[in-house]
């Protein structure tokens, strides 16, 4: 992975942490997030609004997967 994608995927990570971190408590939630976000990089590749706003789009992405694999690192049980 490039470092200009890690650090917009740690910034989007922060940002995301920062606005909905009080909301986003669960694998479920922040899964239909990643989920609407996945839509939105589709959207803007399909809509052709440039390679910008897709970069923009990924880097979200990026941002919620890493978001939910901590989540899931600390508090998921195995079983």
């Amino acid at each position: 992975m490039n470092q200009i994608l890690i650090d917009k995927a740690i910034e989007e990570e922060e940002r995301g942490k920062a606005k909905w971190g009080e909301t986003d408590r669960t694998p479920e939630i922040l899964l239909s997030a990643l989920m609407e976000e996945l839509g939105e990089v589709a959207h803007a590749i399909n809509h052709d609004e440039g390679r910008d706003k897709v970069q923009q789009e990924i880097a979200e992405v990026i941002g919620l997967l890493s978001r939910l694999y901590d989540m899931v690192s600390q508090s998921w049980e195995d079983g």
